[in-house]
């Protein structure tokens, strides 16, 4: 039986919503893609709610409208400080010989139970690897193997459970009931990224409005995630000082350099009461991004990331 799912990203900035229609065989089919701005969502709240209902339910009810079903299976991702990730271990005794079902369950729920908070809920849960009778060799899927003790490595992302209650509850009171919160850019990595570059090991990189993300794959799975409260809006922010312009003029400038010439190293670009060169302009932007990685410690995150991880496939950016 098809059914469709709807996807709402919820940006600092941007929504867009996709709705895809799974086949008996597990293929998605895009049958509507929407993205809008948006000024009522940031870093996981919402600032007004009366705006919010306009820009982001009423869209949604339009799009299900214009496709003739209500949205079911609705998918929510956005991105926020509040998530948060750990890794935890747990080992449990074999009670029958060889390794069963109930066993590796009973492995996830104990690591589970150790990182089990009042303030915090899980959204996304992943066994990294096994190990076997204390034996430091990695195992991927243990079942049916014969040993006296299993342990697992889990690796959890939380998310605020103030924060995910009231998005369930604003989304409750109209009609909505959401069937999944995932935190981004783990949806997009859904699609950006080939299954093998993630068994080789990839980071993906999500530089946004006001958060960069940094989310690593190895062996196929999501080995580590984290947040730094960054982001192209900051830039902005400074920009707008420096020139002694409204974050609107400076919003408006990157929107009518999209069109010129780029070729060009002398065209000049005026920012408020100042021409200056594009390729001074862009200078200043690397200028502003570099003091933005060093004062959140970027080099060293990235470097620590190195030596503990294999990253043969690289790096993507969102």
């Amino acid at each position: 039986m098809k059914q469709k799912i709807f996807s709402l990203d919820l940006g600092s900035k941007t929504l867009k919503i996709c709705v895809g229609e799974e086949d008996e065989q597990g293929k998605i089919n895009i049958l509507a893609k929407v993205a809008k701005n948006i000024e009522s969502f940031n870093n996981g709240e919402i600032i007004d709610p009366e705006v919010f209902e306009e820009e982001v339910i009423g869209t949604l009810r339009n799009i299900a409208y214009q496709i003739g079903e209500e949205p079911k299976n609705l998918l929510l991702s956005f991105s926020s400080s509040h998530f948060q990730s750990q890794k935890t271990k747990s080992r449990v005794s074999i009670s029958e010989r060889y390794i069963t079902d109930e066993d590796i369950h009973k492995s996830h729920l104990l690591a589970k139970a150790s990182l089990a908070s009042t303030s915090y809920e899980f959204l996304f849960e992943e066994p990294i690897t096994y190990f076997l009778d204390n034996i430091n060799t990695k195992i991927r899927d243990p079942l049916g193997m014969e040993a006296r003790s299993l342990e697992v490595e889990f690796f959890v992302i939380q998310g605020l459970k103030s924060v995910i209650g009231r998005l369930r509850d604003f989304f409750q009171k109209n009609g909505l009931k959401i069937s999944c919160i995932l935190p981004n850019p783990l949806p997009a990595s859904f699609v950006l990224i080939p299954k093998k570059e993630k068994e080789q090991g990839v980071i993906l990189v999500d530089f946004g409005y006001r958060i960069f993300n940094l989310s690593i794959f190895q062996e196929g799975k999501v080995v580590y995630y984290h947040n730094l409260r960054f982001g192209l809006g900051d830039i902005l922010e400074d920009f707008a000082i420096d020139f002694g312009l409204s974050l609107d003029e400076i919003n408006n400038l990157f929107n009518e350099i999209e069109n010129i010439d780029a070729t060009n190293k002398k065209t000049k670009i005026k920012i408020g009461k100042q021409k200056i060169t594009y390729h001074n302009f862009l200078k200043l932007i690397e200028k502003k991004f570099v003091l933005y990685w060093k004062k959140n410690g970027l080099n060293d995150l990235f470097k620590k990331i190195k030596d503990d991880y294999r990253l043969p496939a690289g790096i993507y950016l969102i």
